[in-house]
């Protein structure tokens, strides 16, 4: 993958940035979850040292390409696992959910209906970003999803040496230092 290229399009805050910040490095992807087409924006948190490494800062570091590339290498073999996983989380939490919204005179067969199997969610759910820190372990990333049953926090997916950490609310799920 040609990177600079990628990057150089790529949309960048215009704030002032402080010593130590973060640059998010961001582009979008098409991808395919499980059958289901989806446009992912990518995002590469590059930590900086000072305002002068901010301005130099092009492209993501070795590791988030060698993290990017491994993960692209094993989507179709990762995101079957990825869908059995938020089935079974979806399976304990999916009562918790269906109170509230019967709770809220909402239809709980909308938002959050039983289902039996994985692919059953695949309409209630869209991969729609993957998020690689630079202060990551190796093959460390996290995947976030739009999700029918939590509107406002979706779903985040925490993978380790491509495999499932663990799995709850997207914007609970990480804390990025």
């Amino acid at each position: 993958m040609d990177w600079k290229h990628w990057y150089r399009e790529l949309e960048q805050d215009d704030e002032t940035w402080d010593v130590s910040e973060e640059v998010v490095l961001r582009g979008v992807v098409h991808l395919d979850f499980c059958g289901q087409a989806s446009e992912v924006e990518a995002e590469f948190i590059v930590g900086a040292d000072s305002e002068e490494q901010i301005q130099t800062i092009e492209e993501p570091t070795e590791l988030q390409k060698k993290t990017w590339e491994t993960y692209m290498a094993c989507s179709s073999e990762i995101h079957p696992q990825v869908l059995e996983s938020i089935h079974h989380y979806y399976v304990d939490i999916v009562e918790k959910y269906r109170k509230a919204y019967s709770s809220w005179g909402e239809d709980t067969n909308e938002y959050a209906p039983y289902v039996e199997r994985p692919e059953q969610l695949l309409d209630r759910m869209q991969l729609i970003s993957i998020l690689i820190s630079d202060s990551s372990e190796k093959d460390e990333l996290y995947l976030n999803f739009s999700c029918s049953w939590d509107r406002e926090h979706g779903l985040g997916v925490h993978l380790k040496q491509m495999k499932i950490e663990h799995i709850q609310g997207a914007y609970t799920l990480y804390d990025l230092e």
